[in-house]
């Protein structure tokens, strides 16, 4: 679990203020360009994913997903988050309804993004199409976007903490795809940001 405990922070390690403010650099510089900002970020990225205290400098979110999450920088807009990856389960396909950065800090992610292409036009029903699956190692990263902002992951290892960066509210009613029986439910979420 995670735990924000007070440990010496080194001055010579980035602030996450620091860092945030060359993510939010990138954001507007890269604009809608997904492989640009995932370019820009890898910077920022690199900085945080050396830090070995990051657990302490968060504070505590309510997440979705997962039981244990942590602010690292939140301004209102752009939300960086810190959050334990589930090794026991298989994080379900899900959509956003924005675009989310999504890094491993420590350990091992199995990571597999998709999109719809049914008509959506009947409800509870979903076809998905894989757009890919990857393993993801410490500081590894992929952006999820409209209209291919569905993913699903899970840890392969203990202890796996995974990176997430966001730009604005995630949707309220989420889809949580069964993609075997091309169906999904609508959930209301406990935390937009």
């Amino acid at each position: 679990m995670l735990s924000n405990i007070n440990m010496p922070i080194s001055e010579e390690l980035p602030s996450t203020r620091d860092c945030a403010q060359m993510i939010i650099d990138a954001i507007a510089q890269s604009g809608d360009d997904y492989a640009a900002m995932a370019s820009a970020f890898k910077a920022p990225l690199a900085k945080l994913t050396k830090r070995d205290d990051l657990s302490a400098l968060g504070a505590p979110r309510q997440g979705n997903n997962v039981a244990s999450s942590l602010y690292l920088y939140f301004d209102g807009q752009l939300s960086i988050l810190l959050f334990e990856v589930p090794s026991d389960r298989i994080i379900p396909p899900h959509d956003h309804g924005i675009w989310e950065a999504f890094c491993t800090y420590r350990g091992k992610v199995r990571h597999e993004t998709m999109r719809r292409i049914d008509d959506e036009s009947v409800a509870g029903y979903a076809e998905l199409e894989t757009l890919g699956e990857d393993i993801l190692g410490p500081g590894d990263l992929t952006i999820i976007a409209p209209p291919a902002d569905i993913h699903s992951f899970t840890a392969l290892e203990e202890g796996t903490l995974g990176l997430a960066i966001a730009n604005g509210s995630y949707k309220h009613n989420r889809h949580y795809y069964q993609p075997e029986k091309s169906t999904y439910v609508v959930k209301p979420q406990v935390n937009f940001r």
